[in-house]
């Protein structure tokens, strides 16, 4: 009995032994398939195609796959997860949910022209939950293109060839939406005249290229549409909810002096950086967040952190062009801060001594000049009652004062003719001195007459005989008057 049961123990073991090679024989064996969706379009029409990869009996763990098609029936728009290696090849890359046997993604194309063609899987790398390989079936999507409208069919170049620094790029426009950096979208850009699917930033105005090297490995570069130049970029990644893409500034900003520029590499790529000159290991680079903000950025080359920094005061930035000019004089002013505070001390000096120099001149001057007054006793007060010129008289006062004299002249004439009156100097006893018989006795002698009327008493009557003359303005004249009292 002992030996029996032994012997079934044993057999048990021997099974279970057994059982387990085959179970990773079978893990081994574990096998997928990827397959794509077929459909029919019409030219000019955007389509979407569907690719999805399986893992039989297990969750799938990561997947990428590379496709093929031809780039003169369909164009590349974008898709999930799928990047645009070079024109006509796709690389998709994923990760399942930890849950599901499965993955799909999406692709969106538009029909060029018609016919029929295919998109085609190329090598494939599938694993399961736990990380092992998975062999899958290729897949492959036929499309139909029928008639349509060629119109709608975008006039987008692809294929450019770009040369920098010597290396050459092709500009190409075949990337998913998924690939564009943080804080950027799809949108166009222009090269030497043509129109290329590239990538935006609505609120700054920057725009990328995405650029093929010579190996089919794509990725976006900055492009300056004024100068048609590309400089490198590179997306860090701050934060699960923050990014930024590190780029040249260019002319954008204008660092103090103190501050050596120079160039550095990051993540493979060589960026324009400046030095800071107080902490070893420590570079300022230019960035822009996926907010759209662009500002400075304090690069730690040691523990490769990003910490955003205040522009410096003599730094400019395109917000601040109008200070440029007063910050690069307030810059120079504290690296040469004691010459300009002895230039100033001096211009001080010179300032005070010209004043004492002007305040004393100035005193000799008014004593010189109270000496002169002094000796020579002139007055230099105001006269109190200075003389009034003579106003002319107008012409009608002129007629007014002459009409007077005249009215006045001509009653003194004839007070004068009252005066010399027949009663006054011939009275009776004159007239009998003249009778019929002759000069009568009591006659007075001619002397006698002329003693009473002397000349002179006849020359003052003369002198009312005046004859009126006609004056000029500005004539003078003379007026004698005779005082008959």
């Amino acid at each position: 009995m002992k030996m029996k049961f032994t012997k079934k123990i044993a057999t048990i073991l021997l099974s279970v032994c057994l059982i387990v090679p085959c179970f990773s024989v079978m893990a081994l064996a574990a096998n997928g398939v990827i397959f794509f969706s077929d459909l029919e379009t019409s030219v000019g029409d955007e389509f979407t195609i569907t690719g999805t990869a399986v893992v039989s009996g297990d969750v799938i763990g990561d997947a990428t796959i590379h496709m093929t098609y031809d780039p003169s029936y369909m164009r590349f728009e974008e898709g999930d997860g799928v990047n645009a290696d070079t024109d006509g090849n796709l690389t998709f890359k994923g990760s399942g949910d930890g849950s599901s046997d499965r993955i799909e993604f999406t692709m969106k194309f538009q029909a060029l022209q018609e016919g029929s063609t295919r998109l085609e899987q190329g090598d494939a790398t599938v694993t399961d939950s736990a990380g092992s390989s998975v062999a899958c079936e290729e897949g492959y999507a036929d499309v139909t293109i029928g008639a349509g409208d060629p119109s709608k069919i975008k006039d987008v170049a692809s294929g450019t060839s770009v040369t920098i620094d010597g290396q050459e790029y092709t500009l190409s426009g075949d990337f998913s939406d998924s690939m564009i950096p943080a804080g950027f979208t799809a949108g166009e850009i222009t090269y030497n005249d043509s129109t290329y699917k590239g990538a935006v930033q609505e609120k700054t105005g920057l725009q990328m290229a995405y650029l093929v090297d010579g190996d089919g490995k794509g990725d976006f570069w900055m492009y300056d549409s004024s100068d048609s130049s590309f400089s490198p970029a590179e997306q860090v990644v701050i934060s699960d909810t923050y990014s930024i893409v590190i780029f040249d500034a260019g002319s954008k900003v204008s660092m103090p002096s103190k501050y050596s520029k120079g160039n550095l590499e990051i993540n493979g790529k060589t960026f324009e950086i400046w030095d800071e000159p107080d902490r070893d290991g420590f570079y300022v680079l230019y960035a822009v967040n996926n907010d759209g903000e662009e500002s400075l950025y304090l690069y730690d080359s040691v523990e490769h952190t990003y910490q955003r920094m205040e522009t410096p005061k003599s730094a400019t930035t395109p917000d601040k062009k109008s200070a440029s000019k007063f910050d690069a004089i307030l810059e120079k002013i504290s690296d040469h801060l004691i010459w300009f505070v002895a230039a100033a001390a001096v211009i001080v000096i010179l300032l005070v001594i010209f004043l004492l120099v002007s305040v004393v001149k100035l005193h000799n001057r008014n004593r010189e000049l109270d000496d002169l007054y002094d000796e020579y006793e002139l007055d230099d007060e105001p006269q109190r009652n200075p003389v009034k010129p003579i106003q002319p008289v107008k012409a009608e006062k002129k007629s007014q004062f002459k009409k007077r004299q005249d009215d006045d002249f001509e009653d003194d004439y004839d007070d004068f003719d009252d005066d010399f009156d027949d009663d006054d100097y011939y009275d009776d006893d004159f007239d009998d001195d003249y009778d019929d018989e002759g000069i009568s006795d009591d006659t007075r002698s001619v002397d006698e007459f002329d003693d009473y009327f002397d000349d002179d008493d006849f020359d003052s009557f003369d002198d009312y005989n005046i004859k009126k003359e006609k004056r000029k303005k500005g004539d003078t004249f003379e007026m004698d008057f005779i005082d008959l009292d």
